[in-house]
């Protein structure tokens, strides 16, 4: 609301404001913005918003039976009573009392804009129980194929899948007949540490998977949606198609588009994620309900329930897909973290190591001893390798 200060607003406050409880049940593109730059400027006020955001939401009746036109009423009705504020402490109540049961079942429920059924199904299909030391293919009947570095896997429109042009033995057929099922079958990718592989998707969308991630997709498309599931980083060329549209899932962000180049880095083992728009258009929903449309050359990264964008040279960010890491005049603890997800060693270093700056490119396709040790003759540091992970050291 133009002029209202929300500086120490409590959850419960929010949950009492007109204005917030507009902008959560009908929201607008004024109201968004409103409440992203609150986020953005308060980090006290912003984590209020997002646990008042998650209150709303565990109300598990609110979109199973309010329809469109009961909404509207109700809206009327709050609009030309003067049992609001009763009402507000009705929706309060509920909502505590279901969070604090969801609780004790050990977690929090919350209903998603986007979820559906299928989206539910994508998030649980189960990650492999081991590390992986070669890029497997798990297919939807859990068998399991081993694939070379840098192979080209590739479904043509009939869903029969290819590897660098041999075609591969599935149950694709048998599948086809699973449209009568309720739920879609999934395959996952799972590329390893210090590996990087190719996917192209039968409706002609191309996939490039970085080391360390986890990609789960349908053996087939809906027909009015295309869904993946990322944990880890890939570089998209989306193909287009207005009827449906795509959907890259993650543990705490959607990123829905048509047509368009991007990268996703979102390892749910990471604090940060981040999205990096070469062409087109994509919108990008964190899971604080923020939303922001990118435009290229933008890149997106949220953490701790703050969205922050800038304007960055995207090379730096894509380069990984032709086997290397690029950096320009770029804070030396990024360099490490990118590190540190390739090759799956936590790198441990101090502020002042992380605060040095380094440009130059890494070759991808060196084992991390050479890598590190080409950064030592660069860089005024010193590596030690242990055994789950490396110490960084600012030489004296």
């Amino acid at each position: 609301m133009k002029g209202k200060d929300y500086t120490g607003y409590s959850m419960e406050q929010l949950l009492e404001d007109d204005f917030f409880l507009e902008s959560f049940f009908k929201p607008t593109a004024y109201s968004q913005t409103f409440w992203e730059e609150q986020i953005h400027k308060d980090e006290a006020l912003a984590r209020e918003i997002a646990y008042a955001n998650v209150v709303l939401g565990s109300i598990p009746y609110r979109k199973s039976i309010f329809s469109e036109k009961d909404k509207n009423s109700l809206w009327k009705r709050i609009d030309t009573t003067s049992h609001r504020k009763r009402l507000y402490k009705f929706w309060y109540s509920s909502a505590a009392a279901v969070v604090a049961l969801l609780l004790v079942m050990g977690g929090i429920y919350y209903a998603n804009y986007y979820a559906t059924n299928d989206l539910t199904a994508i998030e649980k299909v189960q990650k492999p129980e081991s590390p992986a030391e070669t890029i497997q293919l798990i297919l939807a009947e859990e068998k399991k194929v081993e694939i070379e570095e840098n192979s080209r896997l590739q479904y043509n429109k009939k869903g029969e899948l290819h590897i660098n042009t041999q075609k591969v033995a599935t149950v694709q057929k048998a599948e086809t007949d699973s449209q009568t099922k309720k739920e879609p079958v999934y395959n996952q990718l799972v590329v390893p540490v210090a590996k990087r592989t190719f996917l192209e998707l039968a409706d002609g969308s191309r996939i490039w998977v970085n080391a360390n991630t986890r990609v789960v997709y349908p053996v087939t498309f809906e027909e009015k949606k295309r869904e993946i599931y990322v944990d880890g980083e890939i570089y998209l060329e989306v193909y287009p198609d207005k009827e449906r549209p795509f959907i890259v899932k993650s543990k705490k962000m959607d990123i829905h588009v048509l047509g368009t180049k991007f990268n996703v880095s979102a390892y749910e083992s990471n604090s940060e994620v981040s999205v990096v728009l070469v062409s087109g258009k994509v919108n990008v929903r964190t899971d604080n309900r923020i939303e922001s449309v990118l435009k290229p050359s933008d890149r997106l990264s949220y953490k701790k329930d703050v969205t922050d964008i800038q304007t960055v040279n995207v090379e730096n960010y894509i380069s990984w897909k032709d086997g290397f890491y690029t950096f320009d005049n770029e804070c030396f603890s990024t360099v490490l973290d990118k590190l540190s997800d390739y090759y799956g060693k936590k790198m441990k270093y101090s502020v002042a190591a992380g605060a040095l700056r380094c440009s130059g490119s890494l070759n991808l396709d060196e084992d991390m001893v050479k890598v590190l040790t080409g950064l030592e003759s660069t860089m005024p540091v010193n590596f030690t390798i242990e055994r789950e992970s490396v110490s960084v050291i600012v030489k004296p």
